[in-house]
């Protein structure tokens, strides 16, 4: 979770051939809006809100004019190639309110044995808005066939609550299956017909 307040300037200027020059100049465009106040247009250096977005960060602090409000990333636009952020919509949150949002299952480790079956890959927590988790780790380097890991088993941090129910599976390790290639005997077909003149049995 992002602990330092990411400075951003408010900008009197928009649309698309301002937003372009803002690009050139290192610089992202982004919405701040939420909580009944004003949606404020900003600017984000390129190098300070890229990292925190890779990072998975959802919940940020925001410096706007010496006042620091704290917001979720609501979206990100990015560029065709998946580099560059062209534009972040940015959501005011109350620090103090419970937020539903999903996170990300992070698998740590390797399966060594069996066949490694993700049926979640992200899970919705309901959590602090102050507190919200870049991702739920899960181990699976200990599993072995047969095993499975429930939303019950995640370790999630104090305060930190799953919406799911318990038994939902997250990861199971199935067995591997020999596969019976069944080979189709073509010695049986039947043999071509001769299209010509009928035999004398067929004539009578």
């Amino acid at each position: 979770m992002a602990t330092e307040a990411l400075a951003a300037e408010v900008r009197t200027q928009i649309g698309s051939s301002h937003s372009r020059r803002l690009r050139l100049e290192g610089k992202v465009p982004a919405n701040l809006y939420g909580l009944g106040k004003d949606t404020v247009a900003l600017t984000i250096a390129s190098d300070v809100i890229t990292p925190a977005v890779m990072a998975g960060h959802r919940v940020i602090d925001v410096s706007v004019d010496g006042a620091t409000e704290k917001a979720m990333i609501r979206e990100v636009q990015w560029d065709t190639f998946l580099s560059h952020i062209l534009h972040v919509d940015l959501q005011r949150i109350d620090a103090n309110a419970r937020i539903d949002v999903d996170v990300a299952i992070h698998l740590r480790g390797t399966a060594n044995e069996g066949v490694l079956d993700h049926h979640l890959h992200t899970v919705e927590l309901n959590c602090p808005a102050y507190a919200v988790p870049d991702q739920i780790d899960v181990r699976i380097g200990s599993l072995r066939i047969g095993d499975q890991v429930t939303v019950a088993d995640l370790a999630l941090p104090e305060g930190v609550t799953c919406n799911l129910p318990g038994d939902s599976v997250v990861v199971r390790i199935n067995e591997v299956k020999d596969v019976e290639i069944v080979q189709e005997d073509v010695t049986a077909a039947g043999q071509p017909e001769l299209i010509g003149r009928a035999s004398d049995d067929e004539e009578d």
